[in-house]
C-alpha cells in the first residue's frame, strides 16, 4: 500500500471512530434533556424512543399533559432544531380549531397547520410572519384569544400554537443543534442541552391561559 493510500485509510477510519464516538455521546446525552421537567408535572412519567429523545407524560392543575421532542433537519441554511412540543389535554367537543404558524417555510411536518381548511386573517397585534389556518367557525376563538396569544408569541423561540376539541399545544424551541457536528459529520448534537424547569413551568402556565378561554367558548358553543 502506498504511503497515500495509507494516510487517506487511517484518516476514514479515524473519522469513522469520532463519528461514532460522538453519536453514543449524543444519544446519552439526549436522556436526560426532561429530566428537570419531570419535577413540574404530578404522576410524571419519562420514556425514551429509539433515537434517545424522552418523552414526558404527567399531569398539572388537574390537566393530562403530554411533552414531545421533535427532531427538525429539514430547513435549508439552518441549523437543526430541536423542538418542544408542550400539549395540555382538554376535552372540548364542538371547539372549532386553529393553528398560529410563525416563520412559515413549507417544511414543518410537525404543524397542525395542514389540517386546516381556511386561513384566517392575523389579529392586529400578532407578528407579521404569521400563518393562520382554522376551522369555519374559528374567528371568534381566535379574537377571543388574542390578547393572550399576543403575549405567547412575543417569544422569538415560539414556533406555533395550536388549538383543537382535545386540546392545546404549545410548540418552541428547546435547542440548536452545534454547528461542527452537523457541518463535518451531518449529526445532530445538542450538547449539554437541558429543558429549564422554569421555562417548562412558564409554557404550562400559558396554556393553562389559552384552556381558561377556550373552555368557556367551548362550553358556550356546546349550549
Amino acid at each position: 500500500m502506498s504511503l497515500t493510500l495509507f494516510v487517506a485509510a487511517a484518516g476514514a477510519v479515524t473519522v469513522s471512530y469520532i463519528a461514532v464516538r460522538d453519536h453514543r455521546a449524543a444519544m446519552a446525552a439526549r436522556r436526560g434533556l426532561l429530566d428537570e421537567c419531570a419535577a413540574v408535572l404530578d404522576r410524571s412519567e419519562l420514556t425514551h424512543g429509539a433515537d434517545g429523545f424522552p418523552q414526558l407524560s404527567g399531569s398539572h392543575r388537574g390537566r393530562g399533559v403530554k411533552v414531545d421532542l421533535v427532531l427538525d433537519t429539514l430547513t435549508m441554511r439552518r441549523l437543526p432544531q430541536l423542538w418542544l412540543s408542550t400539549t395540555l389535554l382538554d376535552r372540548n367537543p364542538g371547539l372549532p380549531g386553529l393553528s398560529i404558524l410563525v416563520r412559515h417555510c413549507g417544511t414543518e411536518f410537525y404543524s397542525l397547520s395542514s389540517r386546516f381548511e381556511y386561513r384566517l386573517d392575523t389579529p392586529t397585534d400578532f407578528p407579521a410572519e404569521v400563518l393562520i389556518r382554522g376551522d369555519e367557525e374559528a374567528e371568534p376563538l381566535l379574537a377571543e384569544l388574542a390578547p393572550v396569544l399576543s403575549g405567547i408569541l412575543q417569544d422569538p423561540r415560539v414556533k406555533e400554537i395550536a388549538i383543537t376539541e382535545r386540546g392545546m399545544r404549545i410548540l418552541r424551541q428547546g435547542a440548536e443543534g452545534k454547528r461542527g457536528d452537523h457541518l463535518l459529520l451531518r449529526q445532530s448534537v445538542f450538547e449539554k442541552a437541558q429543558i429549564a424547569r422554569d421555562e417548562f413551568a412558564m409554557v404550562l402556565d400559558q396554556l393553562h391561559s389559552m384552556r381558561r378561554v377556550a373552555g368557556a367558548m367551548g362550553q358556550a358553543h356546546a349550549a
